[in-house]
């Protein structure tokens, strides 16, 4: 039976920041996943993910700042571009209390932010039809996060820190006994640890089913278009920003991938399990995003469809994490809950978990992240 300081279950960016913290201080890591790495189904898996410190709660924009700093040193480390900044706006088209909220957030934390009205919109970002507007607010943080690269740099750096790589271990007992915890897989393998970390995404509920009621998987469509020859150059990273609509719940990148730029929605879709949910995008969602950009990005309308793809949400019901010790498997410590805006925050995570691990001081409140919030 090998045996093991940490193990965590679940190679996504949590997993991967958590593995890399802990082996840089020597402790003995495992991690497995029950895919190769990078799990193409997990939702850690993509093309880009959103960076950003527009958040209208100074506690995420904290987080982000935090973050920030990670998503640099690993740059610096792996020598890799895992950040293209082109900042991010929020488009409002109603009373826009998410971002005017987001606004005073990020002056109240010294950061540079920018209100403008629908003119002043229209003016710096020419590409949007802003009649609809009533006001944005630009976050020039904003960045197209690289996911998949990132994810694979995480790893390495996790290896070069002598964490042991478990590919296509599914973990189907987790059990703890007399100070220690057990896991066993499909394949027939067990391991012992004296801590573990069940990171496993939307595998969570099936790893431990006692979260199936503060879990919810969803599907949710992604699709890249590649604009026109002409208009391309006005849809560069230096030219146009990341942005998000809350009401439609459309948000974009500006292009990133072999010409393309990609848009999905961030309002929840079905419930869906990522083992057999095989249906793909769903009908009308090029559609829809063809819609959209007929009333907001014109340039855009033609756009050719140049890939698209599923991502799994695992969110709770109020969007906010999950970081706690399991109540009744002593040694587990359940980070989960991230899906929809957490891979940002995959450094500040990374090393929160590993302190809570070493028991060193934590620099954030994680009272809103425990389980006991859902039986009040």
């Amino acid at each position: 039976m090998a045996s093991f300081d940490v193990v965590i279950v679940g190679g996504g960016i949590m997993g991967a920041f958590a593995a890399g913290e802990l082996g840089g201080q020597g402790a003995t890591v495992a991690l497995l996943d029950q895919s190769v790495l990078p799990n193409p189904n997990a939702a850690s898996v993509d093309h880009s993910k959103v960076f950003r410190f527009a958040y209208p709660d100074q506690f995420y924009v904290r987080l982000a700042v935090d973050s920030l700093k990670g998503w640099r040193n690993l740059e610096n480390e792996c020598d890799l571009t895992l950040l293209l900044t082109s900042g991010v706006i929020l488009l409002s088209t109603g009373e826009g209390s998410f971002e005017s909220d987001t606004y005073h957030a990020l002056k109240s934390c010294g950061l540079e932010t920018q209100l403008l009205d629908a003119q002043q919109t229209s003016t710096r970002f020419p590409q949007f039809d802003t009649s609809g507007t009533t006001f944005s607010v630009f976050d020039p943080s904003g960045a197209v996060l690289l996911a998949e690269k990132s994810l694979r740099a995480a790893l390495d750096v996790a290896i070069n820190r002598g964490v042991r790589i478990f590919e296509h271990s599914r973990v189907i007992e987790l059990r703890s006994s007399r100070g220690s915890v057990e896991l066993r897989t499909e394949q027939g393998d067990n391991l012992v640890c004296a801590k573990a970390i069940a990171a496993a995404g939307p595998w969570t509920r099936l790893l431990l089913p006692e979260l199936n009621k503060r879990l919810t998987t969803t599907h949710q469509d992604v699709a890249y278009f590649e604009p026109a020859a002409d208009r391309a150059a006005s849809f560069e990273p230096n030219e146009f920003p990341i942005f998000i609509e809350l009401e439609s719940g459309f948000y974009g990148f500006p292009i990133h991938h072999d010409g393309a730029m990609k848009i999905a929605n961030h309002h929840k879709g079905a419930v869906a399990d990522p083992d057999t949910d095989k249906e793909g995008v769903a009908d009308g969602f090029v559609d829809d995003c063809r819609a959209f950009f007929r009333k907001s990005i014109p340039g855009l309308a033609d756009a050719r469809v140049a890939e698209t793809r599923v991502c799994f949400y695992n969110n709770t019901a109020d969007d906010d994490f999950i970081i706690d010790w399991h109540p009744d498997l002593e040694g587990v410590l359940i980070v989960t809950g991230f899906s929809g805006h957490g891979f940002k925050f995959g450094p500040a995570i990374g090393r929160i978990v590993a302190d809570l691990l070493l028991k060193r001081r934590i620099d954030f409140d994680l009272d809103r992240f425990r389980l006991s919030r859902f039986e009040t």
